[in-house]
């Protein structure tokens, strides 16, 4: 058998400009996926807020259907602000209770929700309407407002 020298220069493997070509791909896909990463992180702390929002307002909602006397008495008409506790112990009338209903959950407001700014309860004519104000995290903005309403009957 005869070998063949070849002439020339072979490939001895990759050249700089190729590894150079080869890791700028790879970061362009590496910041994409940060990217993505960062928006996933952001919607599910947002699901999460929405989330404790709704089972707030479902909470003043059970709250009141808990206190009929208090309905009756007007106690749940117009709360938008936390009030001060009442000293009755034990033996508290509808009206203390929708205080201390408005104190827990304006409480829990406070301390579950991280962007809270408002909320208030209306009752009128047998619905109870209750509305959370919160600010949240969005695609390019960090204090996007945002705004829950639930309707419930509660009296028929």
């Amino acid at each position: 058998m005869h070998h063949m020298k070849i002439k020339g220069r072979g490939e001895k493997g990759f050249t700089m400009i190729e590894v150079l070509v080869a890791l700028l791909i790879l970061a362009i896909g590496l910041l994409g996926v940060v990217g993505v990463q960062a928006l996933a992180m952001k919607s599910t702390t947002n699901s999460n807020v929405r989330s404790q929002v709704n089972l707030l307002a479902y909470d003043m909602v059970e709250r009141i259907r808990a206190n009929v006397p208090g309905v009756q008495a007007g106690a749940y008409d117009n709360i938008t602000a936390s009030k001060t506790l009442p000293g009755c112990g034990t033996s508290c009338t509808p009206t203390q209770m929708a205080a201390i209903d408005s104190n827990e959950w304006f409480s829990n407001l406070n301390s579950t929700l991280p962007g809270f700014t408002s909320a208030s309860v209306k009752y009128a004519s047998g619905v109870a309407t209750i509305t959370i104000n919160w600010s949240e995290r969005d695609l390019g903005n960090d204090a996007v407002n945002q705004s829950y309403k639930l309707d419930a009957r509660i009296l028929q």
